[in-house]
């Protein structure tokens, strides 16, 4: 057997072939890198094909988007990530740096929607919010004459006369977690991007740093994990008036506790979620290397991919009752994963 490895290298130097790939090349572990947001979301996946056998568990560094694409984009080597998780589509810019460093096949699969709503106690009474009125609610320092002061609303209808005469009260994700990254970017940034005052700070540093600090006076509460049962807790025996912000299906698997509220006019609901015409949510995307997909007669550097782009297209995993559903992916329309099962099953390259 080795007289015939040697003389296999021996011929394929000879006329200025590659060797054919080594065994640990071709049983590579998927490798995943990414965005931290997605990570629950992938671990689901991963845990259903892990324990029927279908896949060996992944190696998986999950330390932000950013990071992530970097090392996506690095090479098309068997040894680089095969998968890179991003709570955000990939910029064009970033595409083409992949295309130049090499790797100029990807496949992309949408996998629907993560969404923050606003939820006060089911037995309260019916209240809408603005962005702006959110802000003015949770922000340390507001615009006064130009100049930011210290946040003197105390009571919602200080903001607001059409608002109720309520203490301001507002449960939060805390620091560290997935949903207050996303409650800071989309909602505290998008509110504070238009101030004139912020407009005048010259280094986007200080000016992301102006917009996302809270009050700390005791309006704002913040629940860490368990999420879902802290949520419970905090608003089960919450003075009237009590705002939480939290996922979407947290919310709606809390009825007994929670209602919806709109923000800026739109109710959240997988309608308006899907449609983008309830703006504040974050689009989730995996994206896979072609290069590194096996084909059907099993060549190709690493095993499971090709499972792992079926399992993340099924309806039982982000269609209406798929268990991403449950996690807490708002599904695409119906036409739109019908759509895009297709496309990641062809292995359809992206194209920008």
């Amino acid at each position: 057997m080795r007289r015939l490895g040697v003389a296999i290298a021996a011929a394929c130097v000879a006329v200025g072939l590659a060797m054919p790939a080594t065994p640990a090349l071709a049983n590579e572990p998927i490798k995943v890198v990414g965005s931290t947001f997605v990570s629950p979301y992938l671990q689901a996946v991963f845990t259903k094909l892990t324990e029927g056998g279908v896949v060996a568990p992944p190696k998986m560094d999950l330390k932000g988007s950013e990071r992530g694409l970097a090392e996506f984009c690095r090479s098309a080597a068997a040894d680089s990530a095969s998968v890179l998780a991003m709570s955000r589509r990939m910029r064009i810019t970033e595409f083409e740096q992949c295309q130049r460093s090499g790797v100029p096949a990807i496949v992309e699969i949408p996998l629907g929607y993560s969404t923050l709503t606003l939820a006060t106690r089911r037995s309260d009474t019916n209240f809408e919010l603005t962005l702006q009125q959110l802000y003015a609610a949770v922000a340390r320092e507001l615009p006064v004459d130009g100049e930011f002061s210290e946040n003197t609303n105390k009571r919602w209808r200080d903001i607001d006369p059409a608002l109720p005469d309520t203490p301001i009260r507002v449960v939060l994700p805390a620091p560290g977690l997935g949903s207050r990254g996303f409650f800071e970017d989309r909602f505290l940034e998008a509110a504070c991007r238009g101030i004139p005052a912020v407009k005048l700070i010259f280094s986007a540093e200080e000016r992301v740093k102006q917009c996302v600090q809270l009050r700390k006076d005791g309006a704002i509460v913040e629940v860490g994990v368990p999420f879902d049962q802290a949520i419970r807790l905090a608003m089960t025996d919450a003075p009237p008036g009590t705002i939480a912000v939290v996922p979407f299906n947290i919310a709606t698997a809390m009825t007994d506790v929670l209602k919806v509220l709109p923000l800026d006019g739109i109710l959240p609901s997988p309608t308006t979620v899907a449609a983008r015409t309830y703006p504040f949510n974050r689009p989730l995307f995996v994206y896979v290397k072609k290069a590194h997909v096996k084909d059907y007669r099993g060549n190709g550097p690493v095993a499971g991919l090709r499972e792992l782009i079926t399992e993340l297209t099924r309806e039982r995993t982000i269609g209406p009752d798929g268990y991403l559903t449950v996690e807490g992916v708002v599904p695409l329309g119906d036409d739109r994963r019908a759509e895009e099962r297709g496309r990641a099953l062809r292995l359809a390259i992206m194209e920008r």
